[in-house]
């Protein structure tokens, strides 16, 4: 017989008796709720259907859940990244805790310490972008316990949110140049020369490749001369590490990654001068290597360049041009933003970009897109104005 009974809190708990014992399946906001949840269990019970081990630790869910769930739905590139952040950011705070044991509130407290996390300068560790993707983490965890171990009843991380005010801090993550920066930072560029080889412009046609086509860094960096057919790119693989941080070449996020976008005369122009400085390079340098599977963005050795060395070469340079630093993001964010400006549509920036839906270009550039959508408004307005 189950046991229903009012909290000082005003939540009401449900105990549910079984073989002798009384154990609680969890606290809710009204009195119906924590009935309806003890009618399953009770029925559950009566049939034989007992709740699987109720005390089954956190870290063996997680374990089931990412082995026995996400590996077999995962490229395993993707897989490595959810490895990685249970690994580093959820498990050490709740392993060696029983899923039943681990309520709302341990939840939130665990948000909260990634929220007030500085760095040395005293800027957010921890951007709101990536607590959301760890909560969404926790989400699909609980959500597996109940749906598919059945250890719970209901999930702790419903309805949970990072908070309120981040919703401002995200916004602020989408960095992006100015027409003014970004210019500035071209013409810096186009006139800086290299240590090594002095005429080998090669940040400055990444950078103009970047802002010019929105692709990301990684897949920017694996494309080959062979991806370009007349005045069309395709965009089908990218740079990663493995675990032994080797680079490797994978497939991409998703299947709206997979795209096929033109290419405007400006950056065709650049491409096909870029190609013969490359030529005449490798024929006027002994020590500058032609790279064997023809990358696009070969470094002087002939190698594929680093994310992340880039990420720091392009933040020396920033500095150097007095431009604010955007991160490599930023180019992506900017050739979204300009298309946006100039008045392209949502759908064909979300396409060109290779966004799984038009919602997530919307949310991403919202400030822009309310923008625009208050701009064609007026235009309407004036043209029925009586």
């Amino acid at each position: 017989m189950a046991t229903i009974r009012k909290l000082k809190s005003n939540n009401w708990q449900a105990r549910v008796s079984h073989e002798g014992k009384e154990f609680s399946i969890g606290t809710f906001k009204k009195k119906k709720e924590a009935e309806l949840a003890a009618g399953k269990v009770e029925e559950r019970l009566y049939y034989g259907l007992t709740l699987n081990d109720r005390n089954m630790l956190f870290e063996d869910v997680v374990n089931d859940w990412l082995n026995n769930y996400k590996k077999n739905n995962l490229k395993d590139i993707t897989f490595e990244h959810y490895e990685s952040t249970v690994r580093l950011h959820i498990i050490p705070d709740f392993k060696s805790r029983k899923i039943v044991q681990i309520k709302r509130t341990d939840i939130n407290n665990w948000l909260n310490k990634y929220a007030q996390l500085k760095d040395k300068d005293g800027n957010d560790k921890y951007s709101a972008g990536s607590r959301l993707r760890y909560l969404s983490i926790m989400k699909s965890i609980f959500h597996y316990a109940v749906h598919h171990l059945e250890v719970l009843e209901k999930n702790p991380c419903d309805k949970l949110r990072i908070p309120i005010k981040d919703s401002t801090e995200i916004r602020k993550d989408v960095k992006y140049y100015s027409l003014t920066e970004l210019n500035q930072l071209l013409d810096y560029m186009d006139k800086f020369k290299h240590q090594r080889f002095n005429e080998y412009k090669i940040y400055y046609m990444l950078m103009y490749f970047l802002s010019q086509t929105g692709l990301r860094i990684s897949e920017a960096l694996a494309l080959q001369w062979s991806d370009i057919k007349g005045n069309m790119l395709n965009v089908d693989k990218q740079t990663s590490r493995d675990k032994n941080n080797n680079l490797i070449i994978t497939s991409l996020k998703n299947t709206s990654s997979y795209r096929t976008i033109k290419l405007d005369q400006s950056i065709l122009k650049e491409l096909k001068k870029f190609k013969l400085l490359q030529l005449e390079m490798a024929l006027k340098y002994s020590t500058f290597k032609k790279n064997d599977y023809d990358i696009i963005f070969q470094n002087g050795l002939g190698n594929y360049m680093i994310s992340s060395t880039v990420r720091d070469s392009i933040r020396s340079y920033s500095k150097q041009a007095k431009v604010p630093y955007k991160g490599t993001h930023g180019f992506r964010h900017t050739h979204a933003v300009l298309l946006l400006e100039s008045g392209a549509s949502v759908v064909y920036v979300s396409k060109r970009l290779g966004h799984k839906t038009i919602k997530t270009t919307s949310d991403t550039y919202l400030d822009i897109t309310e923008k625009i959508e208050e701009d064609e408004l007026q235009k309407f307005a004036s043209y029925t104005k009586r």
